[in-house]
């Protein structure tokens, strides 16, 4: 199943206790990521609970707003680049949370695009669809790359003419 907008709605965003969920994992460091989770910042309201999903499924997800709180969004600069950067290279795969709003993000193409040059391949997107009926398309480049849903409380990561394959198995691989 997909992940819809109103499974992952949240109107109230406790930054400190994302960041207490993160910090609790046992092998967290500010230097190693599982995930890098692209997304639009207009997605704010859902991407708070696909970090709180993910990071319930064992897995340390960097998210800029919870990980990097200083950084300004009002005040975009070359160590902001810098940082970005660093952060991918510093995760094991990107997972891409396409929406609507994506395709207005100035951020979410250059971040595929790099993280797909430097991890060679180790890309997937996360659809968010308006409802448990609805199909993603996306943009035509996001064909290329596997897909995640959730199947009974596991996340499957899905491409085309393949078996799926654990998410958490997918990203050690």
């Amino acid at each position: 199943m997909l992940f819809t907008k109103n499974r992952l709605y949240s109107q109230y965003y406790d930054i400190s206790e994302a960041r207490r969920a993160y910090n609790s994992l046992d092998y967290v460091s500010q230097n190693s990521f599982d995930i890098f989770l692209s997304h639009s910042y207009d997605d704010k309201k859902y991407i708070y609970n696909l970090f709180k999903i993910l990071t319930n499924h064992n897995l340390s997800v960097y998210v800029d707003w919870i990980i990097d709180s200083e950084l300004d969004r009002s005040h975009v600069t070359k160590d902001t680049a810098e940082l970005i950067r660093k952060r991918m290279q510093q995760s094991k795969c990107l997972l891409y949370a396409t929406s609507l709003n994506a395709s207005d993000s100035k951020w979410m193409p250059w971040e595929l695009g790099y993280f797909d040059g430097y991890s060679k391949g180790k890309v997937a997107i996360i659809p968010i669809v308006d409802n448990e009926n609805s199909s993603f398309y996306g943009q035509e480049y996001l064909s290329l790359y596997p897909y995640i849903d959730e199947v009974e409380t596991t996340l499957w990561v899905n491409k085309q003419n393949s078996t799926p394959h654990r998410l958490d198995e997918w990203i050690k691989t």
